[in-house]
C-alpha cells in the first residue's frame, strides 16, 4: 500500500509541473489557421464524353475498314478458286467428250462399212468380211483426275461420278477389242497373201477369197474369231454411245450449276 501510495504522489507531482510550464508559455506562443484550397474533385464530362465518343468512332471506322477489306479479300479469293474448280471441270469435260468421241468413231467407221455394203447392193453372212480394220489409229485420252470431277462426289450428284467411270471403261474396253480385230484382220489378210493359189475378186467392199481346200479350216477359224469379236462389239455400241451422251450432259448440267457462271451450259451430243 506504501509504495502504490508514493507512485500517486508522483504522479500528481509531475501532472502539475506540466500544467505550470504551459502556463508560462502561454504568452509566448501564437497559433496559426493557414487555410488550404480545397482541392476540385469535379470532372469535366462533356470532355470525357467527346474523347470516348471520339475514340469509338475510330475504332468503329477502323473495324469497318479492316471488315471490308477482308470480305473483299475473302470474296475474291473465294472467286479465284471457283475459277480454278471450274476450269478444272472444263477439262474434265473435255476429256469425257474424247472418251465419247473414241466410242462415235468406232460406231462410225462399222456403219459407213455397212453402208458401202449396201450401197453396192452387197450382203455378206460373213461381218468380217464388210467391216475391214481401221484406217487410221484410236487414240484413248487420258483418264479424268480427281479434280475434274471432285464436285460431283456429293450424295445428290455421286451417280454422275460413278457413270464418268463407266463410260472410261466402256470405251477402254471397246476401243482394246476393236485394236485386236484389227490386229487379227490384218493378220488374216497376210496369211491369205501367203497361201499358194490363192486368189481374190473384189466386189465392191466386199471381196470373195478362193480359199485352197486344205486352208479352209484355218481359215474358217480366222473368220470365226473375227466375227466373234466384231459381234461383241456390235452387241454392245448402241448401248454405250447413248450411255455416253446421256453421262456427259449429265456432267455439263452438274458442273454448270456448281460453277455457273464459270461453266458454261453446254448442249452435247
Amino acid at each position: 500500500m506504501a509504495t502504490y501510495s508514493l507512485l500517486r504522489i508522483a504522479g500528481i507531482m509531475i501532472f502539475d509541473g506540466i500544467l505550470a510550464w504551459l502556463s508560462e508559455i502561454d504568452g509566448k506562443l501564437s497559433v496559426f489557421v493557414i487555410p488550404l484550397n480545397q482541392p476540385q474533385t469535379g470532372l469535366d464530362w462533356s470532355t470525357i464524353v467527346s474523347g470516348v465518343v471520339g475514340g469509338l468512332a475510330t475504332l468503329i471506322a477502323a473495324f469497318c475498314v479492316f471488315w471490308l477489306g477482308n470480305r473483299n479479300e475473302r470474296k475474291a479469293r473465294e472467286d479465284e478458286e471457283l475459277k480454278a474448280a471450274a476450269a478444272n471441270a472444263l477439262s474434265g469435260y473435255f476429256k469425257l467428250a474424247k472418251w465419247c468421241n473414241l466410242i462415235a468413231n468406232i460406231n462410225l467407221h462399222i456403219d459407213k462399212s455397212f453402208q458401202a455394203a449396201r450401197e453396192h447392193g452387197l450382203s455378206s453372212s460373213e461381218a468380217f468380211a464388210v467391216v475391214g480394220p481401221s484406217a487410221g489409229v484410236f487414240t484413248e485420252p487420258r483418264l479424268l483426275s480427281a479434280s475434274e470431277f471432285s464436285f460431283l462426289l456429293t450424295k445428290e450428284n455421286f451417280k454422275i461420278a460413278e457413270d464418268v467411270g463407266l463410260v472410261e471403261e466402256r470405251a477402254i474396253n471397246l476401243h482394246h477389242l476393236f485394236q485386236k480385230y484389227s490386229e487379227l484382220h490384218i493378220e488374216l489378210q497376210m496369211w491369205l497373201d501367203a497361201i499358194p493359189e490363192f486368189s481374190r475378186k473384189l466386189d465392191g467392199p466386199i471381196a470373195s477369197d478362193q480359199i485352197p481346200n486344205a486352208y479352209k479350216d484355218r481359215f474358217d477359224y480366222r473368220a470365226a474369231q473375227l466375227n466373234q469379236i466384231l459381234g461383241g462389239i456390235i452387241d454392245t455400241l448402241e448401248e454405250d454411245m447413248a450411255f455416253s451422251i446421256k453421262t456427259t450432259q449429265k456432267f455439263i448440267l452438274a458442273a454448270h450449276e456448281r460453277y455457273k457462271p464459270h461453266f458454261p451450259k453446254l448442249d452435247f451430243g
